[in-house]
């Protein structure tokens, strides 16, 4: 167990409690110890976890079940966050930074996911410029060496999948290809299991996907979006099918395979109908009539003309 993470933990409760940090290591151990523990630079030893437990009124087997709770609902609350920013909800994502308070943050990587958030949020609210998202986001993972590393996190690899967009030409198809490895042979990717890392994979997917439409890589382009519908119909998240669907829709009109394309642009419209948002609606098939330079209702009643016959 995490000793950084676990007094992290401490600390939050030790604060909901009103205890003080003098009182509450009193006789457990020295306030410059009980630092040390929550810089990380040392394991909290059994004995002294039972005594803070106790310290805070808590039966020790019920403050690990609490510890595990609070985890996955920091991690649910910061890539809630994350997601009203990428999707310009503005009044969501007001209200769900000012719920998080980074200083009591158990996971140590859900602070990196919040930091990269809140860097995100500030480049969309042009408080900094592109050069500076770029540059603050890489001091935060220590990108481009990073990539040598043999193992990566799922938020380490989504704040490279952001990255995607704004690097040169040649430093994009450099990170695509590690970003591919890595996928390839997903046991590199280190990610805790809950379902946000499931919103977390679904979102760089569709960057990988959208970086090799770039690229007029089109049979990738299909490859990473059916990973991407795949992935979803496992965890029963259908977390940004609209894009995979459009994404596949044009990578095989580009490559004309036309039946392919009206399937996977029926389905995107199922999916968009299916959740029912107008303004995401109305976006998409402004989208699609500009691209395929059709009536999208009009396409949508031949397709299902064309099936019943």
């Amino acid at each position: 167990m995490n000793s950084q993470e676990l007094s992290n933990f401490l600390e939050r409760v030790r604060r909901g409690r009103k205890i003080t940090q003098e009182d509450f290591v009193d006789g457990i151990c020295s306030l410059r110890q009980y630092q040390r523990y929550r810089r990380g630079e040392s394991e909290i030893p059994y004995e002294r976890l039972d005594k803070f437990a106790d310290r805070l009124g808590i039966p020790y087997k019920k403050l690990l079940n609490l510890f595990e709770d609070a985890k996955n609902k920091q991690s649910k609350l910061v890539a809630d966050y994350y997601n009203a920013v990428v999707t310009n909800r503005k009044s969501e994502k007001k209200k769900m930074k000012a719920l998080i308070d980074i200083d009591i943050i158990i996971d140590e990587e859900n602070v990196l996911f919040y930091k990269h958030a809140s860097l995100v949020d500030k480049y969309y609210d042009n408080k900094i410029t592109e050069e500076e998202v770029i540059h603050l986001n890489s001091e935060l993972i220590n990108y481009p060496d990073i990539l040598k590393h043999e193992y990566i996190t799922d938020v380490e690899i989504l704040i490279l999948s952001f990255m995607l967009t704004f690097i040169t030409l040649e430093l994009r198809n450099q990170l695509l290809r590690r970003l591919s490895e890595l996928f390839n042979n997903e046991s590199s990717i280190i990610t805790d299991g809950i379902s946000s890392s499931d919103r977390i994979n679904a979102l760089i997917i569709m960057r990988l996907a959208q970086a090799y439409g770039l690229d007029h890589d089109f049979d990738n382009v299909i490859k990473f979006s059916d990973i991407g519908i795949e992935s979803g119909k496992v965890t029963k998240q259908y977390y940004l099918f609209e894009y995979f669907y459009y994404f596949k829709a044009l990578a095989h009109f580009r490559l004309e395979e036309y039946r392919e394309y009206e399937d996977a642009l029926f389905r995107c419209y199922n999916v968009l109908h299916m959740e029912g948002t107008q303004e995401k609606i109305d976006h998409f098939t402004k989208l699609i009539e500009n691209d395929f330079k059709i009536d999208y209702h009009t396409f949508i009643m031949k397709y299902l003309k064309k099936e019943i016959m």
